[in-house]
């Protein structure tokens, strides 16, 4: 198979996966939602923060290291592995004995136990078979796809057990933890290789790493500053509403379309290695992502009260007006991780971690500044400052690398163009007699159908450019293989 059908293919598993996991989240959000508390889900929030930025400390990116290396032996791997056991194990046992002293910086004694329990998730992942990383370099995302959704399936069915019968705070936070602890299980009976400890040329893969750790490290600080701050200032209800109502607003971006893009760095990669890369592949991710991010973003923004009350329910209703300032962000999101996978497979750790280290100090000084004001202005100050971070990281990149052309805006603004034609559409509908639920079906099926047709027909128009041709040939792929 071809490089660029190995990456559909990886694309559309690696989106499936995401959809399906999604599916059972969104069911699992609607029960807890309407069990617990803002107080519950604030609680759970501030827990997570702390865990994940650990984790963000020992990610010492092992399956970056296999996927972007021109060879790759057995002692490669099990060196990776070792490092990645050895790291993250002596970081988790630091963050359980100091769990009660970061209960206290934060404030809230009574996220001592869930901390302590929700930091198994440090440990158990590394455990997992070596050979997943293999998998992801090959372009080989149909194993990845059935670990997965079996562990997610499983997973799923625990929490509403809990929650159903236990009514706690606690449903999440096993959740969590079985998120992490199955697909490490799982995948050692299906993947065939042994893993074994090894430490051959490990100051090589450690020079990667610390590069890794330190962009993982400001890319969190950069992606959840705002929600620390919110941790720190803002009582539990507050805190729970806007980790919910962010979580809710970035759903399709971190759990469908950027797992989706987890072949990009695999692909461009493979592409630069073999000096077959060209401007045309990184145009067409882009335009395919922002033709899925920008009507979605617009969705979210148009029905925030009627998706607020399908997922959510009513005790939620009365914060809805956060929701579509926060969906803004997926749209610079998708673009920063798509111009920064090409900037890490030409080996550009360092920039992005320079950009990220000032762009995450300037943020959260701007927020700090503006802590004290009410939850609406500060996320509103949030996705300004996302935006005009994005626009210094695409002046630097094109600056750098001098991929994109003048006319290459014409085919980004495709996807903007067809969605401000069907919101104006929709807008002339008049859906005040319908009930909410009616509502907010028949506006985005409505709304999905005349995207579709003026986004494809300006793809039409705009023919002659490459990137339109391919992106009506994965079309077509994708329509067979669904019929298949």
């Amino acid at each position: 198979m071809s490089l660029t059908g190995k990456t559909v293919s990886s694309i559309i598993y690696t989106g499936s996966t995401k959809l399906v996991e999604r599916g059972l989240g969104m069911i699992s959000m609607l029960i807890l939602a309407r069990i617990l508390t803002p107080e519950d889900f604030g609680l759970v929030a501030i827990c997570s923060l702390a865990v994940f930025l650990f984790n963000s400390l020992s990610n010492v990116g092992a399956k970056q290291y296999i996927v972007r290396s021109e060879k790759v032996d057995d002692d490669v791997i099990n060196t990776a592995w070792t490092l990645n056991i050895f790291i993250k194990g002596t970081i988790w046992l630091i963050f359980f004995i100091f769990t009660p002293y970061i209960a206290d910086v934060m404030g809230k004694a009574e996220i001592e136990t869930p901390l302590r329990v929700l930091s198994i998730i440090l440990i158990v992942g590394c455990f997992g078979n070596p050979g997943v990383w293999i998998m992801a370099r090959n372009l080989n995302y149909k194993p990845l796809f059935k670990i997965d959704v079996f562990s997610k399936i499983l997973s799923f069915i625990v929490v509403l057990l809990i929650a159903y019968f236990e009514r706690t705070y606690w449903a999440m936070i096993v959740g969590l933890v079985l998120q992490y602890l199955l697909p490490s299980i799982i995948s050692h009976f299906i993947c065939s290789h042994k893993p074994k400890f090894k430490l051959t040329n490990v100051r090589h893969q450690m020079k990667f790493s610390q590069w890794v750790v330190a962009n993982g490290i400001i890319g969190y600080a950069r992606g959840e500053g705002d929600s620390i701050l919110v941790a720190k200032y803002f009582n539990l209800e507050m805190i729970g509403v806007y980790s919910l109502f962010k979580s809710l607003a970035s759903m399709p971006l971190t759990q469908l379309i950027a797992p989706a893009t987890d072949p990009i760095l695999a692909t461009f990669s493979s592409a630069l290695r073999d000096d077959d890369f060209h401007p045309y592949q990184l145009n067409t991710v882009l335009f395919i992502l922002l033709s899925l991010v920008v009507p979605l973003t617009i969705l979210m923004t148009y029905f925030d009260q009627d998706i607020v009350l399908l997922l959510l329910g009513e005790k939620w209703i009365a914060h809805a007006y956060i929701l579509p300032i926060l969906a803004l962000i997926m749209i610079p999101g998708v673009i920063f991780k798509v111009l920064s996978e090409y900037v890490l497979a030409e080996g550009g750790y360092k920039p992005i971690v320079y950009y990220q280290v000032c762009m995450t100090v300037i943020t959260l000084g701007i927020l700090y500044m503006v802590i004290g004001s009410d939850l609406e202005s500060f996320s509103k100050y949030r996705v300004l400052i996302s935006f005009v971070s994005l626009f210094i990281f695409c002046t630097y990149f094109q600056m750098k690398y001098k991929l994109f052309r003048p006319s290459d805006l014409i085919l980004f603004s495709l996807p903007v163009l067809a969605s401000v034609i069907s919101i104006l559409g929709i807008n002339n509908i008049d859906f005040t007699t319908l009930h909410w639920f009616a509502r907010l079906v028949m506006g985005c099926s409505i709304f999905a159908v005349i995207y579709s047709f003026f986004l494809l027909l300006f793809v039409y128009l705009n023919r002659q450019r490459y990137e339109c041709t391919l992106f009506l040939s994965y079309l077509g792929n994708i329509v067979k293989l669904v019929r298949r």
